[in-house]
């Protein structure tokens, strides 16, 4: 990492450990960032578009999610990419997300990628991840287990 206000991600996402490198800022839950590594480039060197969805993803949901209290579970129910530019194996990629939404029903945001410029603008919207438990109780589909 080469910014120390950083520190390693911690909250589960077994895509992003696989990757690897992820950081959030130590006190604010709307940053993120991290270094381009081999395992995040394509065959050319670059960042992955692949991977600035996935991260995009998860730093929208975990920024909307802990906007309540206890933190929501949150599931995307779209995600829209706006590729702008890149950045190549060795630089730092921050990554500063703007809740748009946090309602009973939705939750919306966007995330915009810089390295030396902007090279993404990420937008998703989720809904609230209802356990099985409790959705049988609601008549939601999720509930119904096959004969």
């Amino acid at each position: 990492m080469t910014d120390e206000r950083f520190i390693p991600w911690d909250r589960p996402s077994p895509l992003l450990t696989a990757i690897g490198g992820f950081a959030r800022h130590a006190t604010d839950p709307l940053r993120a960032g991290f270094t381009v590594d081999a395992p995040k480039t394509n065959a050319r060197g670059f960042l992955h578009g692949g991977v600035i969805a996935a991260v995009g993803d998860v730093a929208i949901g975990y920024a909307l999610a802990v906007q309540s209290d206890p933190p929501a579970g949150l599931v995307t129910v779209n995600l829209s990419c706006d590729l702008l530019g890149t950045a190549r194996e060795g630089d730092w990629v921050e990554v500063v997300v703007t809740p748009t939404r946090t309602g009973r029903r939705l939750a919306a945001g966007t995330a915009t990628f810089t390295s030396t410029r902007v090279i993404a603008h990420v937008s998703a919207l989720f809904m609230p991840s209802v356990p099985a438990s409790a959705a049988g109780a609601t008549g939601d589909r999720a509930a119904v287990t096959p004969t």
